[in-house]
């Protein structure tokens, strides 16, 4: 469905966060990488399923991205159910970043639904084909809440914590072409609540306010001899691992996302998704951003259903996606591609293709 074409949730990690001294951004091309890498990585989804299986804002399952229509459907007794994911996404720069998520979600038909998720990320071959340290790692905890509210809508919080950490080489022109690395630590909080729900007995609509604010330390090194005037007729060299900077910096995100479901017929449904997206900091600016997304699922035989779907963002990026999900009672298994994932950070990366698959356990 319109399955991983917007993130419709946010994070993977705030990785927003790295800021080096620059100075106030007017677009979205003239942040700093960290910030672009932040967008790029919203677009995926939550944890509740396969990463890439973002499913519409107004999709009423448990893979939702909004914490209002993943505690939508009801269970008759006390349900858990076990997921567990792997994602790996290669770029044509040659790195490679993996996560691995997995999730516990507890259904109560007189409490709700809570769910639990942890995920781990990081980048093998950081340096690329072109030997330029580009790499992310992060951990990241997940906690949700949602119930029924009326007899047609259902409403959801969900709050995550992300750290990690961010390395990034350049060769500004400013210092003669000498490589200089960009570290940066980062813990992000963020908050995002939801309402989804039937508007007809074949129209489903769902709304998600998000928030989140954080702090980068980052540390800025030379990799390679520097030579430094700092005075006329005087000159010195800086070895390599010299501190050149360390700044840091507060950054917000704040995002609005809404989406409509039509179910065309028992077996098709067609959803469409708007996400608008305002990113601040104190050193490097702030931009705005949207993006839309028009998927759809087709089940088919027993248990089968295929996803599919075509995103495009302000900025003129297309994607595609596809997926392929087998359910039985207590089971569930999924598979998920998306073509050009990270758009926003392909001069730096190349292209990035993701690729995922989850398996689920109810019981």
């Amino acid at each position: 469905m319109l399955s991983r074409m917007c993130r419709c949730d946010q994070r993977f990690g705030m990785l927003l966060l790295l800021v080096v001294s620059m100075p106030a951004c007017a677009g979205i091309d003239e942040l700093p990488f960290e910030l672009r890498l932040f967008l790029a990585v919203d677009r995926q989804s939550n944890y509740s399923s396969t990463l890439a299986r973002q499913a519409s804002i107004a999709a009423l399952d448990g893979g939702s991205s909004n914490p209002g229509g993943a505690a939508y459907r009801e269970t008759t007794e006390p349900t858990t159910t076990v997921t567990v994911s792997t994602v790996y996404a290669p770029s044509t720069g040659g790195r490679q970043v993996v996560a691995v998520p997995l999730s516990l979600r507890w259904q109560d038909p007189g409490a709700g639904t809570i769910a639990l998720a942890y995920a781990y990320t990081e980048t093998r071959h950081g340096a690329g084909d072109n030997g330029l340290v580009r790499s992310l790692r992060s951990d990241e905890w997940i906690a949700g809440y949602g119930r029924r509210i009326a007899e047609n809508a259902a409403a959801g919080i969900t709050v995550r914590l992300t750290n990690g950490r961010i390395v990034s080489d350049t060769r500004p022109d400013a210092l003669g072409g000498v490589p200089v690395r960009s570290d940066t630590s980062f813990l992000a909080p963020d908050v995002s609540v939801g309402v989804a729900g039937h508007l007809t007995s074949a129209i489903t609509a769902g709304i998600t306010g998000g928030y989140s604010r954080a702090r980068a330390d980052s540390t800025i090194t030379n990799l390679a001899p520097l030579p430094v005037t700092p005075a006329p007729g005087v000159s010195i060299m800086l070895p390599p691992g010299s501190l050149l900077d360390a700044p840091d910096d507060i950054v917000s995100v704040a995002a609005l996302r809404a989406g409509v479901g039509l179910q065309v017929n028992d077996a098709t449904a067609v959803y469409f998704d708007a996400a608008g997206l305002h990113l601040s900091t104190h050193r490097t600016g702030s931009a705005d951003f949207a993006r839309f997304a028009l998927g759809a699922e087709r089940r088919v035989g027993n248990g089968w259903t295929f996803q599919g779907g075509v995103g495009v963002d302000s900025r003129g990026n297309v994607n595609w996606s596809g997926g392929l999900d087998y359910r039985l009672d207590a089971f569930n298994a999924e598979l998920a591609i998306q073509t050009n994932a990270a758009p926003e950070v392909n001069k730096e990366l190349g292209r990035t293709r993701l690729l995922s698959a989850s398996l689920g356990w109810r019981f």
